[in-house]
């Protein structure tokens, strides 16, 4: 998709904050549409591990990224990816399976 090779293309230019806000609304997007772009989807994890910024990301985004690669991409090749998930999770210690579940329903309908 186009929208997935210009967010490639402009990610380094995009501060940690933005893309801690745009990245998980993106995910969400692609996971309901069940459009894996192998290429978009690493981009995400990469930088999100090597930034740290998932301590950044606020619950709902860390919630619907952690659904949206474990429910719907699967891949081997994000399972690192989904460990430091799951890490942060663990940290903060206030998300539960079900929130993450209902993650997907949006950030404003999520915890209603």
């Amino acid at each position: 998709p186009i929208l997935a090779e210009m967010l490639i293309k402009k990610a380094p230019k995009v501060s940690d904050d933005e893309l801690g806000f745009v990245f998980p609304q993106v995910v969400r997007a692609f996971a309901q549409l069940e459009i894996s772009h192998r290429p978009l989807l690493k981009m995400v994890a990469t930088r999100c591990q090597k930034q740290s910024m998932l301590r950044e990301v606020n619950d709902w985004g860390l919630c619907v990224v952690t659904w949206s690669y474990s429910d719907v991409f699967q891949d081997a090749e994000f399972s690192e990816f989904r460990n430091s998930l799951r890490a942060e999770i663990a940290r903060r210690g206030t998300i539960t399976e079900d929130m993450i579940s209902r993650s997907q329903l949006g950030p404003d309908e999520w915890q209603t």
